[in-house]
């Protein structure tokens, strides 16, 4: 959404006279369109921002139906910006502010591209309750610069090919900083190139965020319990629940297998003395591929239980069988 560009449809309209209509009370595009019965795409909106580096005011007016890109923003100002109201002393007629006659005064004015040769447009009148019609960018404005501010849309056209886009969420895995001369010009860092001349090197800055990786393996690998982890990422591969451990026969055989298994795989065991469910919960969250159940009747019947963490395999197994059957899951 930061760099993606869209060919934004136009309906073809025709110039009209400007005229000022009385708007007691309406302050946002969604009101304004529906008290006018005209589409937000006929609206032209102010979104007002804050500077960091010299405080001075940006008002961004883009089309209605449209919303603007703050970094996209940014990287056009070259500053840290900051959504302003109109309690914070700017001299801005907030709810109201249109891009005809507006006293642009100590305020920097940035216009989108979604503007450019709009007629017949809807916008603020500069004063309380009052908005304009008929407003036409190329005949009523003089704007020397259109710049891309929007976010782009499901189903807008590609800028390229006219394909319709499709707006998808995702994790930003990898990093690529272009960090150019900045530090190695501060470092006087230079080499000489094949030609004997000194050169200041262009600096790059690579690698994927390991915690960033951890979260994609969850979004593709989880149930509405918790993680399911891919064996071969698990911080546990074997998760062993001790139920009604205060038994003798249960903590013997618990800390049996554990020694056991662990001398193979990496095994978490439950030793809390915690409640059946408690301990099933936060097994689920864990989320090792393979879970033992040791519980009262099961060992009195010389078995114990294996169940997969995708719920794939639940069964009972002979104890001396429980490493066989543990080594067969994992191996598939």
């Amino acid at each position: 959404m930061e760099v993606a560009v869209s060919h934004i449809r136009k309906e073809p309209s025709r110039e009209q006279q400007i005229e000022e209509i009385h708007t007691p009370g309406i302050r946002d595009i969604e009101a304004l369109a529906d008290f006018l019965s005209v589409p937000e795409s006929g609206t032209m909106k102010a979104t007002v921002f804050f500077r960091k580096d010299n405080e001075v005011p940006v008002v961004v007016f883009i089309r209605g139906d449209l919303q603007v890109n703050e970094v996209k923003l940014k990287k056009i100002l070259g500053t840290e910006i900051y959504p302003l109201n109109e309690y914070e002393g700017v001299d801005l007629c907030f709810g109201f502010i249109g891009a005809y006659n507006l006293n642009a005064r100590g305020v920097q004015v940035v216009y989108d591209k979604s503007l450019e040769g709009e007629k017949n447009l809807v916008c603020g009148a500069n004063k309380p309750d009052y908005h304009l019609k008929g407003v036409s960018v190329p005949r009523d404005l003089e704007i020397s610069e259109f710049v891309d501010v929007a976010n782009v849309r499901e189903g807008d056209a590609c800028a390229e090919c006219g394909s319709p886009l499709k707006v998808s969420r995702g994790i930003e895995v990898g990093h690529i900083f272009q960090l150019g001369t900045k530090y190695t010009e501060s470092m006087n860092m230079q080499y000489m190139d094949e030609d004997g001349k000194l050169r200041t090197p262009t600096m790059g800055c690579y690698g994927i965020g390991v915690g960033r990786l951890l979260a994609c393996l969850i979004e593709d690998n989880h149930d509405e319990y918790g993680p399911v982890w891919p064996k071969s990422v698990a911080p546990w591969l074997v998760h062993i629940c001790m139920l009604n451990d205060t038994r003798e026969a249960i903590r013997e055989l618990g800390f049996r297998l554990y020694n056991d298994l662990g001398q193979r795989w990496d095994v978490i065991m439950d030793d809390r003395g915690a409640a059946a469910g408690v301990q099933f919960a936060d097994a689920d969250l864990i989320g090792a591929p393979v879970r033992i159940i040791i519980s009262k009747r099961n060992v009195a019947n010389g078995q114990v239980e294996i169940v997969t963490r995708d719920k794939g395999i639940k069964k009972l197994v002979p104890i001396e069988e429980v490493k066989r059957q543990v080594g067969e899951i994992l191996d598939q």
